[in-house]
């Protein structure tokens, strides 16, 4: 049997969650979507499924249900699921798109969305709300911690420390062993071959820190 399923959001990351979702359920009916949680108007359709609410509606819902924290945002991922768990009745399941290649011998956190023609190879620890954008790949032995963004095309080799609420803009490449801390944002096409230490911004290749 299905299982009831809201998407919270409406940008473009929302509605790409909703096609891989539809995508899983081309091979096996997982779940029924309801609809959007979102601050616009309620009742109003969206790409063809209603809106059902705001956050505040969901925090009052009171049948089982799962939800998908679909935006790009990994801090606004963490503050919203934050306050979604304050309802028992939520479960944040993970979201893997067919199309992935995600090794079994890894361990994903609740709420990650892993997309499609992502690759995720052995021995990751990712934490929770992970997003693996679009052709992203995270290579062997690295530790991702919760609500990182990793963008469209992204390369992360071996033993690549995230820290939280990090994000790795599009086209960029880690080399191996590299440590990033909390809150870093490492540019589009950037090339880190140095550690960087949290709440810095760093582009370029080699990438090299323009913000603290």
């Amino acid at each position: 049997m299905s299982k009831p399923l809201i998407l919270i959001g409406t940008g473009g990351m929302a509605r790409e969650v909703r096609w891989i979702i539809e995508e899983i359920n081309k091979e096996v009916k997982r779940w029924h979507i309801l609809g959007w949680v979102s601050n616009e108007s309620e009742g109003e359709m969206m790409a063809g499924l209603p809106i059902l609410g705001d956050d505040n509606w969901l925090l009052d819902y009171g049948e089982p249900v799962d939800v998908v924290v679909s935006v790009g945002e990994g801090e606004l991922r963490g503050e919203i699921s934050k306050r979604l768990k304050q309802n028992p009745n939520i479960s944040f399941p993970t979201i893997i798109a067919p199309s992935a290649e995600v090794s079994p011998y890894i361990k994903l956190g609740e709420g990650s969305i892993i997309m499609n023609k992502s690759l995720l190879t052995v021995d990751i620890e990712a934490g929770d709300f992970l997003l693996c954008n679009y052709g992203c790949s995270i290579g062997h032995d690295c530790k991702i911690c919760d609500y990182v963004t990793i963008n469209p095309g992204a390369r992360v080799s071996g033993a690549v420390v995230i820290g939280e609420k990090s994000t790795v803009g599009a086209g960029a490449t880690i080399i191996q062993n590299i440590n990033i801390g909390s809150n870093v944002m490492i540019g589009a096409g950037a090339t880190v071959i140095r550690d960087v230490k949290s709440e810095y911004t760093v582009v370029g290749v080699p990438a090299k820190p323009i913000i603290k």
